[in-house]
């Protein structure tokens, strides 16, 4: 019966005109701002891809609905498994090569943290220092910010502190478990000695160096470990680094095992500072592969809690932001110089020449440090700062100032700092100048290169300079420094008042212990 024949909706008519039209694409590309397109055709307008926000965008870069979620679906369109274990293993993939296991008693490979993209310079630093020392080794960066040196024939000495160097995990060794409690048990074992599942009493599989590391650990003061749990991803300052969670459950697995079984990871009985202190860093290098280090840190000075390997810092990164605007962006050269040092002007008694002031900095940093600062550029400084009565401006030469002409003697405390531009050779003449006078007892000095490699030549030669003339000299290419690195020269015989730790800068990454 014709009468009983159905009618299309008017609903169904719409949608089919609108998808069948000669606006159809505008209706069905994916457009917004990002890259990609529609998975059939370009869109007429709009630039494509899945755009900012949520949903699938229109041709015009607007969103429309919801979309495919960068977090929730792959490039290929396909939701991601929620137990993430395929995805553990594409990330995985980003560190190249994973590391061969350490056997007892076998080579113990060292790594070394950079700022990222310094790799190759700290790679050739490596190689540069092996060579002079009748030597050779392997060195090879896995990951940003991350290198690997097979030292077979012992040419790196423990306490080896490359300038390209942010902080070193000595004599690794590398492990590997499924679980959580098994990796950790597998750390302390190689690294200490003890856990192990064997009952044998097969001499080969006890490591020498771990032996002697246990005993020594044993008799170490309370409170004189840290450990520092790390992933890859933190070498860039990733904020989320992947397998991060992770890393800080084994971290705090490896805390509960030593402090059953040694002092030094226990809280310490007294306010003091302990005279000695121990650093145990983990790696992951993906979920089931782990590099560990244990070392009693080297005393470097000036300041009393200035130790190699950085036991404060996590992978030797601070954070140094300041919240209020500050002239320039360089300020935070000049903080990672003073929290590598560990020591801060005398507020009210120590007198600051800036030279190459402008904009203003590190004048700004030390005026925050309660000092009164002399200023040297031929251009004048932020406004702010040349109407402070604390910062005595000069306009001049950075290269031929002298303290006495701003009325400052040698009895004095006097600090210089310095982020002048100029070529390699004027920064050996202006730390030269400054130590055979004596005009200042702790000089923070950047030495800067041209075009893309550093000259590792000048960089000793002005190192030997500064030490000829009875300072100590420490030298670092900090996370904030370009192509250039950072002197921190002292008197030896120096009484520097000790940064308080946290008080200028904070750890980056969290300390397990």
């Amino acid at each position: 019966d014709p009468s009983m024949m159905l009618l299309p909706s008017p609903l169904f008519l719409f949608s089919y005109l609108l998808a069948t039209g000669p606006n159809a694409d505008r209706a069905t590309g994916s457009g917004g701002r990002g890259r990609g397109g529609n998975l059939t055709q370009r869109p007429k307008r709009g630039r494509g891809g899945g755009g900012r926000g949520r949903g699938a965008a229109d041709g015009y870069g607007r969103s429309s609905g919801r979309s495919l979620g960068r977090k929730r679906y792959t490039r290929e369109g396909t939701k991601k498994s929620n137990n993430s274990v395929d995805d553990l293993e594409t990330r995985q993939e980003e560190l190249s090569p994973l590391p061969p296991l350490t056997v007892p008693n076998g080579p113990r490979p060292f790594y070394f943290t950079c700022r990222h993209t310094y790799e190759h310079t700290l790679i050739d630093e490596i190689n540069r220092y092996a060579r002079r020392n009748g030597g050779e080794v392997h060195a090879m960066s896995p990951y940003p910010g991350l290198v690997r040196v097979e030292d077979n024939d012992g040419i790196l000495p423990t306490f080896y502190d490359p300038v390209y160097a942010l902080q070193s995990m000595p004599q690794s060794v590398v492990v590997t478990a499924e679980s959580i409690k098994s990796i950790s048990k597998q750390v302390i074992n190689a690294l200490l000695g003890v856990g192990s599942d064997d009952d044998d009493d097969d001499e080969s599989k006890i490591d020498r160096i771990s032996q002697q590391q246990h005993d020594r650990l044993r008799s170490a003061e309370r409170g004189s470990l840290s450990i520092h749990c790390l992933v890859p991803g933190m070498c860039k300052a990733q904020t989320k680094p992947v397998m991060q969670h992770r890393s800080d459950k084994i971290g705090e697995e490896i805390a509960k095992m030593t402090k059953k079984m040694f002092p030094a990871a226990r809280k310490a009985a007294t306010e003091e500072d302990p005279s000695t202190r121990w650093l145990l860093q983990v790696m992951l290098q993906s979920p089931n592969i782990a590099v560990a280090s244990l070392v009693e840190c080297q005393k470097k000075g000036p300041g009393q809690n200035s130790y190699w390997p950085n036991y404060v810092h996590p992978l030797g990164l601070a954070k140094v932001d300041i919240v209020e605007k500050m002239p320039s962006s360089a300020y935070r050269k000049l903080m990672e110089g003073i929290e590598c040092m560990k020591i801060t002007p005398k507020p009210k008694l120590t007198t600051v020449v800036d030279l190459g002031a402008c904009p203003g900095g590190w004048t700004s940093v030390m005026r925050r440090l309660g000092c009164y600062v002399v200023a040297v550029d031929r251009s004048e400084l932020d406004p702010v700062l040349m109407r402070d009565d604390m910062v005595e401006f000069i306009k001049g030469d950075a290269f031929t100032f002298e303290p006495i002409m701003a009325g400052i003697d040698k009895e004095q405390d006097c600090w210089m700092i310095s982020d002048v531009i100029a070529y390699p050779e004027r920064c050996t003449e202006l730390l030269q100048r400054w130590c055979e006078g004596r005009w200042a007892s702790n000089m923070i000095v950047t030495m800067k290169f041209q075009g893309g490699e550093p000259d590792l030549d000048e960089l000793d030669n002005a190192i030997q300079v500064v030490e000829r003339l009875g300072y100590d000299c420490r030298v670092k290419h900090f996370f904030n420094n370009k192509n250039e690195v950072t002197f921190m020269v002292s008197e030896k015989d120096g009484n520097p008042l000790d940064l308080e730790v946290g008080s200028l800068g904070s750890t980056m990454f969290p300390v397990t212990l």
